[in-house]
């Protein structure tokens, strides 16, 4: 990689790196709350924070795949289509009556393009973050099994908030990876 494209990839993912930092920390907070019953309306607020970490960090994943190796640009496309359909299924859980419903099955589709993205990068043999990508695959199976939990009423609830707690702590540790400064020789 050329050295004003390194500075661009560090600065970027670090950036990536402090918008999941917001999501995760917000995303946590939800997941704690949403399985207090009497504090569901501190659940609601924490998700909107998600909801602008998603946003920014979408952003920030469309900066990347402008500066990533061509044969990597469709990988991080998937992920870009996956936080879009996440951020879908968080505007659809407030949907009165089928938005408890609607939300686990977009949330199913939003980690398998995740999971797709993930797998590409984590087998390029361009992608400087490799690393980090195996911990997000990870994550991101976590993410399908808890939506999937999260369509069983009360106790596949808890089971999915504790799933999505862990989920969010391994998207941190993966972009925490992938975001480690890279040099020229690289």
């Amino acid at each position: 990689m050329e050295l004003n494209k390194i500075q661009d990839w560090n600065r970027t993912t670090d950036a990536i790196y402090k918008n999941v930092m917001l999501y995760v920390i917000a995303g946590v907070a939800a997941a704690i709350f949403g399985m207090i019953p009497l504090v569901g309306w501190l659940a609601k607020a924490c998700n909107l924070a998600v909801v602008a970490g998603y946003v920014a960090f979408y952003i920030r994943l469309k900066d990347l795949q402008l500066i990533a190796e061509p044969n990597d640009a469709p990988a991080i496309q998937k992920l870009c289509l996956g936080v879009l359909l996440y951020i879908v299924a968080l505007a659809v859980k407030e949907i009165p009556v089928a938005g408890w419903i609607i939300s686990p099955i977009v949330m199913i589709v939003s980690f398998v393009f995740m999971l797709l993205g993930y797998n590409a990068l984590r087998q390029s043999a361009t992608f400087p973050g490799k690393e980090g990508m195996k911990l997000l695959f990870i994550a991101a199976i976590l993410g399908v099994v808890a939506s999937v939990f999260a369509l069983i009423p009360l106790v596949g609830t808890i089971i999915a908030g504790i799933l999505g707690i862990v989920n969010f702590v391994l998207f941190l540790l993966g972009w925490k990876k992938v975001a480690e400064p890279i040099t020229a020789t690289e």
